[in-house]
C-alpha cells in the first residue's frame, strides 16, 4: 500500500477537462476549463514571446490578460478554417484548480467545430485533455492527448 502511495506521488495525473456548449441566448459557445494550477504555472513559462508567469495568489495585477494570452496560445475554436474569437469571462482558482469561463460568440448556426486543447501537450507525454461538446440535443466526448490535439466535431441534429 505504501509503495502504491509513493508511485502517486511521483506519478501525479495529468489531465484537463474543457467543456464547450452552446448557448442560444448568448449566440455562442460557453467554454469551461479545468488545469491544475502547478501544471499551468509550468506550461505558461513555454509560451511564445516575454511573458511574466501570472501569480493567481496574489490580487489585482494583469493575471486576466496573461491567462488569455495563455489560452490564445493553446485553444481554439474553428467553424472550417475560419477561427472563433475566444473571450475570458472570469476565472479563480480553487484547491490548485485553476478554473477559466470563456464565451466565443458566432453569427450563424454550424454544422461541424474544430476544437484544439494542447493544454500541457508539450510537458507532458502522458497529457489528456478531456473536451465535453454540447451544441443543441448534439453531445459528444473525446479525449485529446500530445499526438492527437484536435477533434472535428461533426454535428447531427
Amino acid at each position: 500500500m505504501i509503495l502504491i502511495t509513493f508511485w502517486f506521488a511521483l506519478h501525479p495525473v495529468h489531465v484537463t477537462l474543457m467543456s464547450v456548449e452552446y448557448s442560444a441566448e448568448d449566440k455562442g459557445f460557453k467554454i469551461f476549463i479545468k488545469v491544475y494550477y502547478d501544471d499551468f504555472l509550468i506550461d505558461f513559462k513555454t509560451l511564445k514571446g516575454n511573458h511574466i508567469v501570472p501569480d493567481l495568489l496574489k490580487t489585482g495585477g494583469s493575471s486576466g490578460a496573461q491567462i488569455a494570452e495563455y489560452l490564445k496560445q493553446r485553444v481554439r475554436l474553428a467553424i472550417g478554417k475560419n477561427e472563433l474569437p475566444l473571450e475570458l469571462l472570469d476565472f479563480r482558482l480553487d484547491d490548485n484548480e485553476l478554473k477559466m469561463n470563456l464565451i466565443c460568440r458566432m453569427k450563424k448556426d454550424v454544422k461541424e467545430v474544430i476544437v484544439s486543447n494542447a493544454i500541457l501537450t508539450d510537458i507532458y507525454r502522458d497529457q489528456v485533455n478531456l473536451v465535453i461538446f454540447n451544441y443543441g440535443s448534439f453531445e459528444e466526448g473525446v479525449k485529446l492527448t500530445p499526438e492527437n490535439r484536435e477533434y472535428r466535431f461533426i454535428v447531427k441534429k
